[in-house]
């Protein structure tokens, strides 16, 4: 269902405050389950594996011309969107599944987001038909393209912010995938905002402390062996760099959960019992719209 907010006076900075205690709930969640972690490793295998596996006819599709990179792109966006999508939605359903007390597995995350594949497909063409668009825009030597596209890719993040749950979620057609994630969106806005400003200073915060660990850890070493020391240095940075990505992944995910389930249901996650929702947005109308969750239980999803 959609909230309908009204303006409460509460400010930007507030907003900012409590994204930032939505971000560390987020945290806490992954805490209680570091398995939510795999969700995101997945995907960046998946991705990682397509590139390597399209890099070559990417380059020689280039080399040819003639509009044939663009379509090597579009395979290329279809397959990592596809992948990351269907890990992301698996992250989902498994923070909703905590949200309502159940243990999350991956497995059966995994299995229940398999019903969606179809949404899922359509969901990659389109967003591989707007990036080679973008990349389009972005290859042509023209200052109107250039602002286009950075106006074209600020309304299209926005527009497909809350995509994944709503795909998870609701049982919708092309357009309302859309219009739903627009309307979660606008209904949770400011604490969305806080979010992104917590999440960038939490990991932020994190990546730089791991790198400076692992520096520091293989500092003596590098010293010591010299080639082998600067060898291991750079593979604990690696590992740093990844756990830190893989962290804001998750943390992502499972804030992107919470909105939701606050902006469709109108509940609060028992894990977010700091986070103030009521009173940020205000949002005591509610209206059912068709293929919301308002005919449903809490919890209670169309993946099986």
């Amino acid at each position: 269902m959609a909230l309908r907010a009204r303006s409460n006076g509460v400010g930007f900075v507030d907003r900012l405050k409590t994204g930032w205690t939505l971000t560390k709930d987020s945290v806490g969640v992954i805490r209680e389950y570091p398995k939510l972690l795999v969700f995101p490793l997945l995907a960046a295998v998946a991705s990682v594996f397509f590139l390597v596996l399209l890099f070559l006819p990417l380059v020689l599709a280039d080399v040819i011309g003639n509009g044939l990179e663009y379509v090597v792109l579009f395979v290329l966006y279809f397959l990592t969107t596809f992948v990351s999508t269907y890990f992301a939605a698996a992250l989902v359903y498994a923070a909703n599944e905590t949200f309502h007390g159940r243990e999350p597995e991956i497995r059966s995350s995994m299995r229940a987001i398999s019903g969606r594949l179809g949404p899922i497909a359509v969901w990659a063409v389109i967003s591989a038909t707007v990036s080679v668009l973008l990349r389009t825009l972005e290859d042509a030597d023209n200052p109107v393209a250039s602002i286009l596209r950075s106006l074209f890719a600020l309304g299209w993040s926005i527009m497909t912010f809350f995509v994944v749950p709503v795909l998870v979620f609701e049982d919708v057609s092309a357009t309302e995938m859309f219009e739903r994630s627009g309307e979660t969106f606008r209904d949770t806005w400011g604490e969305t905002l806080g979010a992104g400003f917590g999440i960038t200073a939490i990991v932020a915060v994190l990546g730089v402390v791991l790198v400076l660990a692992a520096l520091v850890v293989s500092a003596p070493l590098v010293a010591a062996f010299q080639g082998a020391g600067v060898a291991l240095a750079i593979v604990l940075v690696a590992l740093a760099l990844v756990f830190t990505y893989l962290t804001s992944q998750t943390v992502w995910g499972i804030a992107k959960t919470a909105l939701y389930v606050y902006a469709a249901e109108g509940t609060t996650p028992s894990q977010f019992e700091n986070f103030d929702f009521q009173t940020l947005g205000g949002r005591t109308e509610r209206r059912a719209t068709p293929g919301s969750r308002s005919d449903r239980r809490p919890g209670e999803s169309f993946v099986e």
